[in-house]
């Protein structure tokens, strides 16, 4: 009698912004209409937001401190709710469902935005679990943590994102990297490409060719 070998599980670690949204522009215009009036420049502005951390990282980066951080953040993110019903999916984002495997999404977004935008999205439900902002410090260490936690080896993970940045970070936790170059990605096909992902797609229903 033949055995059939069991197939490994997988893991498919989402990012949100710019990978199961479209988001950039409500970012992009909140931090630019309170960072311009204190003295930054667009130009520095877009590249500390290109770096992929959380506001409050982001601000810190950018030299802010303390309470005033925090304010600042609060501000930002208050313009960025606002336009929670404006949020659309990225291309091809309901393909998802069909993706016979384990979904977790890891954002640097709070939970404050991330759970209004999947419930009017209707996509809450297509995650296993979703973790924001709030629920770690450094999002390297926590899928780290994550992985070890939960007995999983890393190489059986697939980290989705839409930035270079993501590639580094797939690369550092020992998981393969997926990369969705499309309308909505965060950086540019060639940024990506730079950094020899495991995997560029141009849709995520792509992903189900590669499991």
């Amino acid at each position: 009698m033949k055995v059939q070998k069991e197939r490994k599980s997988k893991i498919l670690i989402f990012d949100f912004d710019g990978t199961i949204v479209d988001s950039k522009a409500a970012y992009y215009h909140s931090m630019n209409k309170h960072l311009t009036g204190l003295g930054f420049s667009k130009k520095q502005i877009d590249e500390a937001i290109d770096v992929g951390l959380s506001v409050a990282e982001t601000l810190r980066k950018l030299g802010f401190s303390g309470i005033f951080r925090f304010w600042l953040k609060w501000k930002i993110m208050r313009d960025v709710l606002r336009k929670v019903n404006e949020i659309k999916k990225c291309r091809d984002v309901d393909s998802i469902r069909s993706i016979r495997a384990r979904k977790i999404l890891v954002s640097n977004s709070l939970s404050e935005f991330i759970f209004p935008v999947l419930k009017h999205l209707k996509l809450k439900k297509e995650f296993n679990e979703i973790y924001g902002a709030e629920d770690f410090s450094d999002k390297e260490e926590f899928i780290k943590k994550y992985l070890k936690r939960n007995k999983i080896n890393p190489q059986d993970c697939f980290y989705i994102g839409d930035r270079a940045a993501d590639v580094l970070l797939a690369r550092k936790i020992g998981c393969k990297s997926v990369i969705i170059s499309g309308k909505c990605s965060w950086d540019s096909r060639k940024e990506i490409l730079q950094e020899k992902t495991d995997f560029v797609l141009d849709d995520i229903k792509d992903i189900k060719d590669i499991l």
